[in-house]
């Protein structure tokens, strides 16, 4: 049986997500970010997928997962970007992150700016947007923090290495504003060559009664139509409980297109997550994708959770303008 539910706020959302869309379109091609002038462009996605869980029983849903558009702006100096977000339907169109970031003159501080406002965490080797990612899942686990409120300073004196650090109300709860119980996020990457990135990263959030740490660490080689990546985070009086834990990753995803000229890609991954008042938690993951045109991908997903002995398969729809 399939069930629909309408209601006011979410027709509202959609017409809002058409009428921008139909403007988007108007404006000109969609093979890339749209410049409306000088100083504004905007880009975005519509995300849609079908993805059938069988365990002890089988489920299978179809939806509309995600529209997002993003506003940037230029200014030299004086950047900023406004990302719109229709995530889950109930709430409607909502604020997904609002920033502005200042670059300090050169003959000043080369290489230094801060940013203000509401942004993404630098943590983790997977994106936050599906835009970003490998594959259809997130691996299994994530700890990752998300969007965060806060000021942030980038120094990146040369090309190969760079610092970060950001003071935040919060690192895991983009909806507390009580700068009374802060958090600290810091990173330093490096880049010794074009093909390697490494880059290790703490967090700090000090919640109400207690003190949550994250470390991360992964790295990346990318070479022609190769990618391999790895990562490790070491989880420090996770939640409530004050457990500590690990997650880890390993992937590798190849591009096909120069051997059977076809734009296929191929993604493996194995991940899980350990902590100290539960088994470990792991999967593994077999992705394919096809790029259709520069705005269109599609992406199929077979995950087999292999200690809940759940099979996962996804179907996914990805439209880039």
């Amino acid at each position: 049986m399939i069930l629909v539910r309408l209601n006011t706020r979410g027709i509202q959302s959609y017409l809002c997500v058409f009428a921008v869309l139909a403007l988007t379109f108007a404006l000109g091609s969609a093979s890339a970010e749209i410049k409306l002038n000088d100083n504004l462009s905007i880009s975005g996605f519509l995300d849609m997928s079908t993805v059938t869980t069988m365990g002890d029983e089988t489920e299978t849903s179809l939806s509309f997962d995600q529209f997002e558009i993003d506003f940037n702006l230029n200014y030299g100096s004086v950047t900023g970007q406004v990302d719109i977000d229709s995530t889950d339907l109930d709430q409607g169109i909502k604020l997904e992150q609002g920033f502005v970031t200042y670059m300090l003159p050169k003959d000043m501080l080369p290489g230094v700016s801060i940013t203000a406002g509401r942004f993404l965490s630098s943590l983790g080797f997977e994106a936050a947007e599906p835009t970003g990612l490998y594959q259809y899942s997130f691996s299994e686990g994530t700890p990752y923090p998300g969007y965060q409120n806060g000021v942030a300073v980038n120094v990146k004196p040369v090309k190969e290495a760079g610092i970060y650090v950001a003071f935040l109300s919060s690192v895991w709860d983009v909806n507390e504003t009580d700068a009374g119980t802060p958090g600290i996020e810091a990173q330093l990457a490096l880049t010794p060559v074009e093909q390697i990135t490494a880059k290790v990263g703490y967090a700090l959030d000090a919640m109400d009664d207690y003190t949550q740490t994250e470390l991360n660490a992964w790295l990346s080689f990318a070479q022609g139509p190769l990618t391999l990546a790895g990562e490790i985070d070491l989880l420090g009086n996770w939640g409530a409980d004050g457990n500590n834990g690990t997650h880890f990753l390993g992937m590798a995803n190849v591009s096909l297109a120069d051997i059977i000229s076809v734009p296929v890609g191929v993604t493996l991954r194995f991940s899980g997550i350990s902590l100290d008042d539960s088994d470990t938690s792991t999967e593994f993951t077999f992705s394919p994708s096809y790029t259709a045109t520069d705005n269109w991908l599609l992406l199929a997903e077979f995950k087999q959770r292999l200690d809940a002995e759940e099979t996962i398969i996804a179907v996914e729809s990805l439209f880039t303008f």
